[in-house]
Order: structure tokens, then sequence, then C-alpha cells
């Protein structure tokens, strides 16, 4: 099979990419080691924190921000084709913050508001309005322009959408060697498939290392195991998303919340355990009482890809191929990151460069040679 661009990794960040290069009229083939949007996108919340973050500015500020404001255009895009709704919550981000938290948040609220997004201080009777099960806060934030999604639907969404347009995926379909000639891939062997390529492009997550090592080119990204639950809790608002320190409530659709995630280093499991439950769940009912008396619904554990060395993501060419690009390493922002790593890498792939953002802060390594 031949096509202009290959894409290793159909979770939401090789999915949005797939999308915008099929817009792009060029032939893409998306591939995945196991089903789509079951790594890293599987193991998401899908809160997408940009203006409510403590960071006041940079390029990773910059890269969220841009990434925030093309989520709302995505969506009508996909809405649009699919001609069905998405259950995005527009309701707005809240964030407690302890009071001797308060000063490291100063900087960051007065940068947003200069950058004209609306980001609300807001105090106890605020707070009890938008959450009445909140316990002990005095103070917070609130940001109306914050989104959630629930990853997998967004994903499988941008999936469909390139499908449309004309791409092919494959899943079950793990890359088992790579062909190069010269400076250049010219093919990924799966077990059933030969892909020859104009450009390949590797968004695996924590899969990346693997296909980096087949490139020759270490892709620095170790996997942080994170754990979360899912509880009917009646007394709890299903209105704004709620990020405490450690510990984010997610509101469903169906009156549910997400609780989580933890953050384990060097996980010896993908799998839920008893003691990463029983984190979240001690966590989450220190900020929120009224869950010691939900009904435990679901759960689930998964690995997020983590730069080691390097900030997060990974944005760029593989250094020493002229042919493969690297969209990797998005460590718990695969979600809010994944529509303007789309635009940046559809730039690379069709111009060489970007303007969507500062590439040379994000880009790969170059592995040292003896």
């Amino acid at each position: 099979m031949k096509c202009d661009v290959a894409i290793v990794g159909c979770g939401v960040v090789g999915a949005a990419i797939a999308y915008e290069l099929a817009k792009a009229n060029l032939s893409v083939v998306a591939i995945d080691a196991g089903h789509p949007a079951e790594g890293a996108t599987g193991a998401a919340l899908g809160v997408m924190m940009a203006v409510a973050t403590q960071q006041a500015q940079g390029d990773v500020v910059d890269l969220r921000l841009n990434s925030l404001q093309r989520f709302d255009p995505l969506i009508a895009e996909l809405e649009d084709a699919l001609r069905r709704s998405l259950p995005v919550n527009r309701r707005g981000l809240l964030r407690p913050i302890a009071l001797d938290q308060w000063p490291k948040w100063e900087a960051a609220i007065a940068a947003r508001r200069a950058a004209g997004y609306d980001l609300e201080v807001i105090e106890k009777a605020d707070i009890q309005h938008l959450q009445p099960e909140l316990a002990g806060w005095e103070i917070g934030l609130f940001s109306p322009s914050d989104r959630q999604i629930e990853p997998r639907v967004f994903a499988l969404a941008l999936l469909e959408a390139a499908r449309q347009r004309g791409a092919i995926a494959r899943f079950h379909a793990p890359v088992q060697a790579v062909k190069i000639r010269g400076d250049r891939v010219a093919a990924l062997y799966t077990p059933t498939e030969t892909i020859a390529c104009g450009t390949a492009i590797v968004a695996a997550g924590v899969g990346s290392k693997l296909v980096g090592d087949m490139l020759g080119a270490p892709v620095p990204v170790v996997p942080v195991k994170g754990e979360a639950v899912r509880v009917r809790a009646p007394e709890l608002s299903g209105g704004a998303a709620i990020a405490a320190a450690d510990i984010n409530l997610v509101p469903l659709p169906d009156g549910s919340h997400w609780i989580g995630a933890t953050v384990e280093f060097n996980p010896v499991s993908p799998h839920p355990s008893v003691a990463g439950i029983q984190a979240v769940l001690q966590r989450a009912i220190a900020l929120c009482p009224a869950i010691a008396q939900a009904e435990l619904q679901d759960y689930w554990a998964g690995y997020r890809p983590r730069p080691s060395g390097q900030r997060a993501p990974i944005l760029g060419n593989v250094p020493g191929l002229q042919n493969a690009i690297l969209a990797t390493g998005h460590y718990r922002n695969g979600v809010l990151l994944a529509p303007i790593t789309a635009i940046a890498i559809r730039d690379l792939v069709l111009h060489g460069s970007t303007t969507a953002c500062n590439l040379a802060s994000f880009a790969p390594r170059s592995p040292e040679r003896e």
C-alpha cells in the first residue's frame, strides 16, 4: 500500500493529525497496535485546562491556549461532518485554591486577563453555589472558557471524520519493522501489510519509544500510570468540572462523575490496583464528603507518555531523517493539545514549518553519537 502519510498511533493525537491531513487532501493511512483510543487517550478524563493554570507565560502556555481556541471550531466541524452532537461540557472549570497557595496564582490571573480571557476570582459562597458539596474552600477561580470532553468519543469522532475524507485506519497492526533508505523512511511493515509512505508520523504515546528505536532515534518517553473511578452521587452538581490540587471531578451526561487521576511513577502494572483506587477515593472524599456515600460504578487505569529530559510534548522532525516526524509525549494533556498538534504537524508536512507554535521549544533532541 502506498500513501502520502502514514501515522503510527490512533489515539486522540494521531486521530486529530489524520483528520487535518485528510482535510488537506493527502492520502493518509493511520495504524494502531491495538484498539483505537485505548492507550493514553483511554487513560484520560478529558479536562482541558488552559486558562485556569498556574504558569503565567511561555511556550507551553501559548500552546495550551492556542489549542483551546481551536477546540470549539473543530467540534463544530466534526458535528457538521458527522451530523450528530458531541458530548462537550462547556460549563467551565472550577478550581478551588488553598489560601497559602493563592500568591502563586496572581501572575497567571493577571496574564490571562491581559490576554482577554475571563478568569473569575470567586469566594466561598460562589464556590458552594457552583458545587454545594465542596467543603472548606474560601477562594478559587472559575474559568468559563476551559472545556471537557470524553476522550474516546473525541478520538473516534476524529477518526470517523478522517475516514469520511478518505483516510484509511488499520487496528491491531503493530509496526514490526521499518525500511530506511538514506535519510528517508521508505516503508513501515505490519504483520499483514507493507505501507510505503511519503512521510511517517509517530504519535503512539508510550509505544512511540519502540517505533523510535526502529528509526534509530530514541524517543525519551516513560510510562506514568493513572487510575480513576466513576461514581454516582446524586448530591453532586452536574455543572462545571472541578480541578483541585490533586484530584479532578468530571460530571458526565448521565449524571455520574469520573474522579481521578493518580500519578504513579515507575508503575509495575497497567491494571487498576486497590491502592490506586483507594488513593483516588480518599482524596475525593476529603474534597467532597458526599462521595463517601456514592455508588461505585466503574474504574480504569492506564499509562500516559511523559518525556524524560525534555519538556512535553515532543513535536518535530526525527533527527537524521527527512520524512519522519514525532508527535508524542503529551503526558496528561493529549486531549487539550490534540487540535494544535494536528495543525502544527499538518503545516510541517505541507510546508516544512509552522506558525502554530514554537516548534524549536518542543523539538526532539538529537541522539548522542559515538
